[in-house]
């Protein structure tokens, strides 16, 4: 009896886009037939809805534009982008052009594994660029932190929030007793201000249980 054939397991694209000017200099030189940055990918069958390419600093409307319709993700590093002095991460523009967008981690360049500190970066970054950045609040932080990287990464059915029928994906912030973010978030003015004082103040070792 012949087997039936396999089918091809689906896998995930990641790598770097755009991070800096020299990086893509460089990515011109060694892929001279490319029309920009994405296209070294995207002419290889890398750019899919499995795609989440990081840092995106500095794109063009084009690239913008084959990102949304490959439904790929972008991985917004800001604690990486500042320490290689990148630039700033053109989040508006994303937005815009409907390319979806996550928090990650590149501790290449990057100061640690925490989406506390990269999500507080990510607003000092969005404050630098003044009337061109995004108001990113405690709630948009919280969505980037989470269900917006379950998204990117395929897992919305799954995790990512805590809705009825999903697995349970949380972090319990339990300060250590004196800390400043202790003694803040005794006295909060809402759930959103003690979500702000948390990504403002909060650091690995103020996480007791990932669950």
């Amino acid at each position: 009896m012949r087997r039936a054939p396999r089918r091809p397991r689906r896998r995930w694209f990641t790598s770097h886009l755009n991070e800096n000017t020299a990086e893509i200099e460089e990515v011109a030189r060694l892929f001279p037939g490319a029309g920009h940055y994405l296209d070294s990918y995207d002419r290889h069958g890398l750019v899919t809805p499995r795609s989440v390419l990081a840092h995106n600093v500095h794109p063009t409307g084009h690239e913008l534009e084959v990102l949304a319709r490959s439904e790929a993700a972008v991985a917004h590093c800001p604690t990486s982008n500042c320490a290689l002095g990148s630039g700033l991460f053109p989040f508006a523009e994303h937005l815009t052009a409907g390319v979806r967008v996550a928090l990650g981690s590149d501790v290449g360049a990057g100061t640690g594994f925490s989406l506390l500190k990269e999500g507080l970066q990510a607003y000092f970054v969005q404050r630098l660029l003044g009337p061109r950045g995004v108001a990113l609040g405690p709630a948009a932080l919280l969505h980037l932190a989470t269900r917006s990287g379950a998204l990117a990464l395929g897992l919305g059915d799954d995790v990512g929030d805590l809705s009825v029928g999903k697995q349970f994906d949380a972090v319990w912030v339990r300060p250590q007793p004196g800390s400043t973010l202790d003694v803040v978030l005794r006295h909060p003015a809402d759930a959103t201000d003690a979500l702000a004082k948390i990504f403002t103040l909060g650091t690995p070792g103020d996480v007791a249980v990932v669950g």
